[in-house]
């Protein structure tokens, strides 16, 4: 009886293995044959694909096609520059206005009722207000323009003699101030949201250095200085502060020019931003590949209120009423100013850039085409 034991024992043992045996070989198999589906990168692949598409609302509308394309978003009118001249369109695609001429380095800025079209480093500088074009032509080059929710300007530009100027339009296109810089480069300027305020971003030798001036005087009212950083960008937020942007770190200020934090950012390169009266946020990889990306937003005193991972450098983002969208390669998403997550759509690869519209859908642009889109 021990013997015959052993022996079903060892047919079981025997039977086990081969069926174990089977079971590697078939687990091989498939592993093989869906070796591109079970990959980490696959599976990555299938959850974008699962996204749902966005929901077409119109029909694509067609503009001119031009190299360093640039867009922005006048109420539900599209702005494009480029090298080849302006077009303004309206909500339905079609062409409001269309001047051709050339532009080096293309530019748009807009607020809800008038949008510019300049070239940086160039003469060309072309308003939008009130359903025609004012010509402002300038006789030295310009460095930077910027527009108020108000309407207010802020053209900078070179100035013979100087360090830069800054001119300052009102609502109406009239002049109402004007500034010249003895002591710094003018990089960049702002009006206030109040239209109270003008801030002049300059270059010295001992960095960056914010000079603020009331409308209302010709004295200067304040200053605030980043040391040993060349700052590029100087944007107001709607309550009154203000902030500047450089390679390395942004700095936030009152409106009284008070350093109120600022946020370094490391070894991370600076790859986006956006920044806007009602969006302050910074896109930060941590390779020149574009691999390991984080997007930051802060809000008006400085502190950082959101954060989110990203799987790539977005192709754009654009902001609107507090919402941030990111336009990635294959995908777009819709966020709240800290960076929740609202809503998120697979769209078809090809689009170089988004622009949100005020009542909530999405204009998908490419160089020559672009159609209105809603999140599903």
């Amino acid at each position: 009886m021990v013997r015959e034991e052993h022996t079903g024992q060892k047919n079981s043992r025997g039977i086990l293995a081969v069926i174990l045996t089977i079971l590697v070989v078939v687990l091989a198999v498939i592993v093989f044959l869906y070796r591109d589906t079970l990959s980490p990168s696959s599976l990555s692949k299938k959850n974008s694909e699962d996204l749902a598409d966005m929901v077409s609302k119109n029909k694509p509308f067609t503009y001119e096609t031009g190299s360093r394309q640039m867009f922005a978003l006048m109420g539900d009118d599209l702005a494009i520059a480029s090298s080849t001249g302006l077009q303004l369109l309206d909500k339905d695609g079609s062409t409001v206005s269309r001047e051709v001429f050339s532009m080096t380095n293309p530019a748009v800025c807009s607020c809800d009722t008038t949008c510019a079209f300049y070239d940086v480093g160039g003469y060309s500088l072309r308003i939008y207000k009130d359903g025609k074009f004012k010509d402002m032509e300038r006789e030295n080059a310009i460095i930077s323009v910027s527009v108020n929710s108000s309407g207010y300007y802020a053209v900078a530009g070179y100035e013979a003699g100087y360090k830069g100027s800054v001119k300052v339009y009102n609502s109406q296109l009239e002049p109402i101030y004007e500034w010249y810089s003895g002591s710094g480069y003018i990089v960049d300027a702002a009006v206030s949201p109040d239209s109270s305020m003008l801030a002049v971003l300059c270059v010295e030798s001992t960095g960056s250095v914010i000079r603020l001036f009331k409308m209302d005087s010709e004295e200067e009212y304040s200053s605030a200085s980043v040391p040993n950083e060349l700052a590029f960008k100087l944007s107001f937020n709607e309550g009154g502060s203000f902030c500047t942007l450089s390679e390395n770190s942004i700095h936030f200020f009152s409106s009284g020019g008070k350093e109120l934090l600022n946020y370094d950012f490391g070894d991370d390169y600076l790859a986006d931003y956006v920044l806007s009266e009602d969006c302050w946020s910074v896109v930060l990889s941590k390779y020149v590949s574009g691999s390991d990306v984080t997007l930051l937003s802060f809000g008006p005193s400085g502190k950082e209120i959101g954060l989110a991972q990203l799987t790539a450098e977005p192709l754009a983002l654009a902001s609107q009423k507090g919402k941030l969208l990111v336009l990635g390669s294959s995908d777009i998403a819709l966020y709240s100013h800290d960076l929740r997550l609202q809503k998120q759509n697979h769209v078809v690869p090809g689009f170089v850039s988004a622009v949100l519209m005020p009542k909530g859908s999405v204009l998908l642009l490419s160089s020559h085409y672009g159609e209105e889109y809603e999140f599903r």
